[in-house]
């Protein structure tokens, strides 16, 4: 999983505009429209990683070119352009990955070389810190609109584990049966976590773990290995996955547990990051280079790099934008929003 606010409902009027722009003229009108790239930093920043979109407002990171010592921020981009910056009190790097449509946004942060702690913030800028009981290492990777949080955890024994973290700050740890190391990523608005683990002979497997506890396994049929990192809140969710000759694909199943397997014309290994409400995807893929990708659920593939990228990760999506970052040809990173 990569280190993926004045949060406003959108208006009729967005509504109506997104409606005409895709789901009301159709997703092939949609495709054809060519996205619009906006490149942004927040100031004094030398490095910028764009995590996650809601709303339009979007939550990252930033490296401030500390000297010699890890010196990231975290940040909100409003839809007017503007940014916050924050840091918890004592952090020495700060990392958000995830936001609702509430506007607030979660994440972890550093407050010393060996030691990593949960943050969430409130779109008024209230933060509370928080760490599993007995962990080495919290880090918090999504948030839903209740305030509900999923991540990982470390234990003493250096062992991955899962958690969720209620709105009241009870924190629940958990694991599908077998794990060996597990990794929960987003959670939607109906409390279902989505996530990978790894089994006793390394092989990587998918789950969704329901509000009530209960964990389902998710491979893709015939697969060596899978791979989840995002769910919509009606439960369909993305992924990876690999084929018996080692082939990298992406799929999309449906909350009733029908798969769909889709590839990218031109650019392999798909690494699936994000999947909207719409079930629109994101992520990057490999052709001489990396490039961020969309996938429509028409099955419509676009590769696509901002101006100058020499390498572009999409992480990010919703209502008709994405958001992440990109290299230039000098080597630093940039976020971007790309929009239609």
């Amino acid at each position: 999983m990569f280190s993926i606010l004045n949060g406003r409902p959108p208006s009729d009027r967005s509504r109506i505009l997104f409606c005409a722009a895709a789901a009301c003229l159709g997703w092939s009108a949609y495709a054809q429209a060519k996205p619009a790239f906006t490149t942004f930093d927040p100031p004094q920043s030398f490095d910028t990683y764009a995590n996650a979109i809601n709303n339009g407002v979007i939550t990252g990171y930033y490296w401030g070119g500390g000297g010699g010592s890890p010196d990231n921020h975290g940040f909100v981009r409003n839809p007017d352009g503007t940014f916050v910056t924050f840091d918890p009190p004592n952090s020495v790097d700060t990392e958000p990955q995830d936001i609702s449509s509430t506007g607030s946004s979660a994440g972890f942060y550093f407050d010393s070389p060996s030691g990593t702690h949960g943050f969430t913030r409130t779109a008024g800028g209230a933060i509370a810190t928080f760490d599993v009981s007995g962990a080495s290492f919290t880090w918090a990777y999504g948030i839903n609109k209740k305030g509900q949080i999923s991540g990982q955890y470390v234990d003493a024994d250096g062992i991955g584990h899962g958690f969720v973290r209620s709105t009241k700050g009870t924190i629940t740890s958990f694991d599908p049966s077998g794990s060996t190391g597990t990794y929960a990523y987003r959670i939607n608005n109906k409390g279902t976590i989505a996530g990978s683990y790894t089994d006793a002979s390394g092989v990587s497997h998918g789950f969704l773990r329901a509000a009530n506890g209960s964990i389902t396994t998710i491979d893709y049929p015939g697969s060596k290995s899978t791979s989840m990192a995002s769910i919509d809140n009606k439960g369909t969710v993305a992924g990876s996955y690999t084929d018996a000759s080692n082939v990298a694909h992406g799929f999309v199943r449906s909350a009733n547990g029908s798969f769909t397997s889709f590839d990218l014309s031109g650019c392999s290994q798909p690494a699936v990051i994000g999947i909207d409400n719409s079930n629109r995807v994101t992520g990057f893929c490999y052709a001489g280079g990396y490039h961020g990708f969309e996938r429509l659920p028409n099955g419509t593939s676009t590769v696509f790099d901002p101006s100058g990228s020499t390498f572009t990760v999409g992480i990010g999506i919703d209502k008709g934008a994405i958001a992440g970052y990109y290299s230039d040809s000098s080597g630093i990173l940039h976020g971007y929003l790309q929009s239609r």
